[in-house]
């Protein structure tokens, strides 16, 4: 019964945002933040204490106002992805401006297949849908399943409306190496926590867990590894900006080519957030595990040996 009336829940609000102007979704995006942040201060005070040590600098005001705008940037998000049925491709591109597609497409033409990532960042869900529809190259997107099964039906339907494909992430590699041996695109959120046995690097100075699939299948099957950001513009629309993260003094797949690959796509996720801070996702708990004796800790190079 709780299953059906989530579900229920879920899609009559996204049915209702559907028959609004995607104006007016911005706004009640916009009311929503404020009720979150005000009235059911839901994770508040994790966002705040998580800013506050990623950014020990700022005056508590600061703090203050990106964590709000951060919240209004996670309800945009998630009302943007429920307004995805009334999407086409003429909508799709005035909703997103792609700034430097020839890093993608060069990319891709070196024939090894292309590793997109992103991290919980402007808007994720529309990043990977327009990509994708706008340089005519659907892909493979690796996902968390919601725990409802109806919402998850829905939500990946609206995924892979273009013509992308959603694979769970705990089936994954499979699918993954599939797709990159022939050529096509893998498309992954990069700043989930990992678990507690996983390798931790250093996000905002404070190791994190992190996954090291990425670089692992990266480094085995030669595929470049591009970071892809969508920033929201004053308009509420975004330019999307793409970065390949350099692998070519990584000689193959060695551990210590992946922890070094694996440091590489966090320190560019890092630096872009500490560009744009209110639009990372300060809600999720990045930081939930703390590394024990046995665990491995990246730290950066010396300036002398940085290769970014």
């Amino acid at each position: 019964m709780k299953t059906v009336l989530e579900y229920a829940l879920f899609a009559g609000v996204a049915r209702l945002l559907q028959l609004l102007p995607l104006g007016g979704v911005r706004r009640v995006a916009r009311g929503a933040a404020w009720l979150f942040w005000n009235v059911i201060p839901i994770r508040r005070g994790l966002t705040l204490m998580q800013l506050r040590i990623a950014f020990p600098d700022k005056t508590d005001t600061e703090i203050r106002d990106i964590a709000r705008a951060s919240v209004v940037n996670l309800f945009t998000t998630i009302f943007e992805l429920m307004w995805t049925p009334r999407l086409d491709e003429d909508s799709l591109r005035r909703v997103l401006r792609i700034r430097n597609p020839e890093v993608i497409v060069h990319a891709v033409r070196r024939g090894r297949g292309v590793i997109l990532m992103t991290g919980h960042f402007g808007n994720w869900e529309w990043l990977s849908i327009g990509v994708a529809v706008l340089l005519s190259m659907p892909y493979t997107i690796i996902v968390h399943s919601i725990h409802n099964p109806r919402v998850d039906r829905l939500v990946e339907g609206w995924r892979s409306r273009f013509g992308n494909r959603t694979v769970p992430m705990g089936v994954s590699v499979r699918e993954i190496i599939h797709t990159l041996r022939n050529r096509g695109a893998v498309a992954m959120i990069a700043d989930q926590s990992g678990p507690s046995g996983a390798l931790y690097v250093r996000y905002f100075g404070r190791p994190a867990a992190t996954y090291e699939g990425p670089a692992t299948f990266a480094l085995r099957l030669g595929a470049p590894v591009i970071m892809g950001y969508s920033i929201r513009c004053e308009d509420g629309n975004y330019d999307v900006v793409a970065e390949e993260i350099p692998t070519q003094d990584l000689d193959g797949f060695t551990e210590a080519n992946v922890r070094e690959l694996t440091r590489r796509h966090v320190r560019a996720l890092e630096r872009k957030v500490r560009e744009y801070p209110s639009l990372w996702l300060w809600q999720h708990k990045r930081w939930k595990h703390a590394p024990g004796p046995d665990n491995v800790v990246v730290d950066d190079p010396s300036p002398v040996g940085e290769q970014e």
